[in-house]
């Protein structure tokens, strides 16, 4: 809860400080085809399902809520509100409701950063990749950026500490098919090849994240049934088909966190994880919106 706070109060700084959300600013009727997308814009991708959910909600009661823009000299930037854009565009909808501020382009990237985070996490590398843009490319230090997102520094160092991982492994992290955890595992083996090799480990031997500590440290092998002492034939993980894989990703993109599904010979089961109790909701208003409220 205290987390929520801070990027409640994050929020309400960032956004009522510079772009005057609180305020009685006029907001004006804004042809659609002058609005363009904001390339810092730190999501780069939109669940299909919650695009659907939007969508249905814009076309049942319109856009309540204006988007802010920015003038530029070809009409205007989004520094929020791309999603109701993009749901927009897909209604065929020529207006939109917007506040226009002007805004540098490092607030620019605040605002928009901050507001994912407040309304729906962006993924690690998502997050790394806007955290590095603004420590790289605008001098921002961690405790700067730890302020204007409202987390601690420690939990920034170790999100930009994602990106020198190989690009096999960020993607991994990015969908969801490995945890932060492994992945803070993995950066410990340093040598690349190693980090995506152990990577598809954990993926095709759903391996725990105190396995993949056991592993990197020296202390656990996972064991070759040929190799066993006293001749005793061990059972090898289950090694996981790619359809299976790619049902995996389907469904994580769906509900937002770990999916896994165990199969042997047509039968098995699916687990969704979740880490606290607002995930734990979350995961239900999802399913509810691709299902109906069957889970009341």
């Amino acid at each position: 809860m205290a987390n929520k706070e801070k990027l409640g109060r994050g929020l309400e700084s960032l956004l009522g400080e510079a772009i005057g959300v609180e305020s009685s600013e006029k907001i004006l009727r804004i042809n659609i085809t002058d609005i363009q997308p904001n390339e810092a814009q730190p999501r780069k991708k939109f669940s299909a399902p919650q695009m659907e959910s939007l969508v249905n909600s814009i076309r049942e009661h319109g856009v309540l809520q204006p988007i802010i823009v920015r003038p530029t000299s070809k009409g205007y930037k989004i520094i929020a509100g791309e999603r109701r854009w993009r749901a927009s565009k897909q209604l065929g909808i020529r207006e939109l409701p917007a506040i226009v501020k002007s805004a540098d382009s490092l607030k620019t990237i605040e605002l928009a950063l901050v507001e994912n985070i407040q309304r729906e996490d962006l993924n690690p590398i998502e997050k790394a990749t806007a955290f590095s843009e603004l420590k790289d490319n605008f001098g921002l230090t961690q405790e700067q950026i730890a302020k204007n997102v409202g987390q601690d520094r420690s939990t920034i160092a170790n999100t930009l500490r994602l990106l020198d991982l190989p690009e096999e492994v960020q993607n991994f992290v990015s969908r969801g098919t490995i945890s932060m955890g492994h992945a803070r595992s993995l950066l410990s083996l340093k040598d690349s090849k190693k980090q995506v090799n152990l990577s598809e480990r954990i993926v095709n031997e759903d391996l725990s994240v105190r396995e993949v500590e056991q592993i990197v440290s020296g202390s656990k092998t996972i064991a070759d049934p040929a190799k066993s002492p006293m001749g005793i034939k061990l059972t090898p993980k289950l090694i996981k088909s790619p359809q299976i894989l790619d049902l995996e990703d389907g469904l994580r993109r769906a509900v937002g966190t770990k999916v896994s599904i165990m199969e042997r010979n047509g039968k098995g089961k699916i687990t969704i994880e979740f880490s606290n109790n607002a995930q734990f909701e979350g995961i239900v208003a999802k399913l509810n919106s691709l299902t109906g409220p069957h889970f009341k």
